[in-house]
């Protein structure tokens, strides 16, 4: 890696060719669907399909070269956070921009007051929420009804909780200022351009070990009044939380330009996949009907070809009839003797003849082709 901030074209291209792109992706803490779209984007080769089996099998493989491009190479393409993960909107003009838009917005409030003023409608079901199940808990009255209706995805210590509701009364109008909605049906969403997200508030905690006299340990969860929102239900997972130097109500700006270029990658994603199923649609459909074509052509001649068989053998019997007429014999059956033999003989050419099909009242029953009995269901 040549820059401890982000990779260039090369050394994707080295990486790539090191491990399987899945393999890559989990690494970084990134999706491959979009690792694969940046090195298209960028020419950079990727192994084709069967590349590791081949390695794991000790096959020969051949390796694409590196296209050099002088310009492009200068440039980090992927950007790292502290942990080396892939930052999902890397620095760049279009982040900048919309941050800018967003922070120089004067209808938007960013700031999360210290008292609530005008509470959202999800804020004050929220809070009456909230009330009502400590006084629940308080009472041990568990068949008390509580109305969950409008209820923002909270869940933190009642210290806490205040300002937690502080906070998401701000989002809340913040998102729905930018022309985004909420659903709180079953639990918190974001719907931004179709696409939808699940978004918590929740307070971090961290693992207390227990003194206890037990052969085994046992830790404890102990809040630590450090508030963390979480966007779940997305790839990579996204959360946000108060730290050492920041806290999350300064974040807002971030968390909105987040989810505005996710919201825009997962719906371009969408109408890309909706393309490309519609692409192996059409060309399932042709080659269903080139299957179907194939059949009915194949199954056409199998009957033109039995058809000429039993006119063939039609015309054996024809001449045969014309032996015995020439010798004025008689045909002999289960030591039975046919009378009018000529006759009788003509009348089963006929009726075996594809081109005549004479009817006979003895053999309605009987399959020409196979020369059986038909089966009762089709009586």
């Amino acid at each position: 890696m040549s820059d401890k901030k982000g990779l260039k074209r090369k050394d994707l291209y080295d990486l790539v060719w090191s491990k399987p792109l899945t393999t890559i992706a989990k690494e970084l803490n990134f999706d491959a669907y979009n690792l694969r779209k940046i090195c298209k984007q960028q020419n950079i080769p990727l192994p084709q399909s069967g590349h590791w089996q081949k390695i794991k099998h000790n096959k020969k493989i051949s390796k694409t070269i590196f296209p050099v491009d002088v310009e492009k190479d200068k440039t980090i393409i992927l950007f790292l956070d502290e942990n080396g993960h892939v930052a999902y909107n890397p620095p760049g003009k279009v982040k900048s921009k919309l941050k800018t838009e967003i922070e120089t917005n004067k209808e938007l409030s960013l700031k999360v007051p210290d008292k609530l003023s005008k509470p959202h409608k999800y804020t004050i079901a929220t809070k009456e929420y909230h009330k009502a199940v400590k006084i629940r808990n308080k009472s041990r009255n568990w068949s008390m009804k509580i109305d969950d209706t409008n209820v923002l995805s909270i869940s933190v210590s009642d210290s806490l909780f205040p300002r937690a509701l502080r906070f998401m009364d701000t989002l809340v109008k913040v998102i729905e200022k930018r022309g985004y909605s909420f659903n709180t049906s079953n639990r918190t969403e974001i719907v931004i351009h179709d696409q939808t997200y699940n978004i918590r508030l929740t307070e971090k905690n961290r693992r207390v070990k227990l003194e206890t006299n037990r052969s085994w340990d046992e830790f404890d969860l102990v809040p630590t009044g450090n508030l963390c929102l979480k966007l779940d239900r997305s790839y990579p997972i996204k959360e946000w939380s108060d730290t050492k130097t920041t806290v999350l109500e300064d974040k807002l700006a971030d968390i909105l330009v987040w989810i505005e270029l996710k919201a825009k990658e997962d719906k371009e994603r969408q109408i890309e996949n909706a393309i490309r199923r519609e692409k192996q649609e059409k060309t399932r459909q042709k080659e269903e009907e080139l299957r179907k074509q194939k059949e009915q052509e194949l199954s056409k001649f199998k009957e033109l070809l039995s058809m000429a068989t039993r006119w063939h053998k039609a015309e054996y019997l024809r001449n045969f009839i014309k032996e015995l007429e020439n010798n004025d014999l008689k045909l002999q059956f289960q030591n039975e003797v046919i009378e009018d033999t000529i006759q009788w003989a003509k009348e089963k050419a006929d009726w075996y003849d594809p081109l005549i099909e004479k009817e006979d009242t003895l053999l309605e029953d009987v399959d020409r082709e196979s020369l059986t009995m038909k089966s009762r269901r089709n009586w």
